[in-house]
């Protein structure tokens, strides 16, 4: 089991990254109104794609740009605000983005860092999704903070900017890259598909839980492993269930 165990990691090492590179990754700007997810969306971009202005609650829809880092495709969502409000608008402007943010691969959770009360009220990730999200302090040239890799009061990494200047840019995208879990090894990649990935994460799983049961419960320890087993067979052809053909055809695009 701990020789399975070790391929299996080494094959989703270099998965991961593969999958991205075959799909792109959907990064997602989060955080309360004014705090900057616009002019940092345009710094990221190179380019003016969303309004920037001091007035809250600007951004009432999502926003898209689309941009390279380091090969990497990355679909970069501006959101509205993360506020209560009683504008029917931007009522359903938070739902989008609250919608968005359940979907994305990443959350960019900005926070201002010149505001201490905003600091002291960053929305926490939930339990087991840290990977998910990257705490950007923004504004820190009002702050006096350096710019660069940072830590947040609790421990946990964040990245200094200014999304105005572009200070601390270059920081944020290998950030970005890093918590992804996108590091290019070359021709060492595998071109996995996401199902793929779900496949082998789930093999992953079954054999942790396999080796729970060893010498208490034999017949469940058996069941984990013809589990891993159907996971990896959903991979090489030898389990075609109702679900995974719908799921590969899904994403055909046929003509007439």
């Amino acid at each position: 089991m701990e020789k399975a165990k070790a391929q299996l990691s080494t094959l989703l090492d270099r998965a991961r990254p593969g999958a991205l590179l075959a799909r792109g990754a959907s990064v997602v700007l989060s955080g309360a109104p004014n705090v900057g997810k616009s002019s940092l969306l345009n710094a990221l971009a190179r380019m003016e794609r969303a309004i920037v202005s001091a007035t809250p609650g600007t951004t009432r829809d999502l926003i898209e740009a689309t941009v390279d880092i380091d090969g990497l495709a990355v679909c970069l969502t501006d959101t509205a605000g993360l506020r209560d409000s009683a504008d029917e608008i931007e009522v359903e402007g938070v739902r989008r983005a609250s919608a968005a943010i359940e979907t994305a691969d990443l959350v960019l959770e900005l926070i201002d860092d010149s505001d201490p009360e905003d600091l002291a009220n960053r929305v926490e990730p939930q339990a087991g999704d840290e990977r998910a999200h990257l705490f950007v302090l923004n504004k820190c040239d009002l702050s006096g903070r350096p710019f660069g890799p940072a830590k947040m009061s609790d421990g946990r990494p964040g990245v200094a900017i200014c999304a105005t200047t572009g200070q601390g840019i270059t920081s944020l995208e290998q950030a970005i890259k890093s918590r992804l879990g996108y590091v290019d090894n070359g021709e060492d990649l595998i071109m996995a598909r996401r199902r793929h990935l779900d496949a082998l994460e789930r093999a992953m799983d079954h054999l942790n839980k396999a080796q729970d049961h060893i010498g208490i419960a034999m017949e469940l320890l058996a069941e984990e492993l013809r589990l891993v087993q159907q996971a990896l067979g959903e991979i090489t052809g030898e389990v075609t269930v109702d679900d995974l053909l719908g799921q590969i055809f899904s994403s055909f695009c046929i003509g007439k």
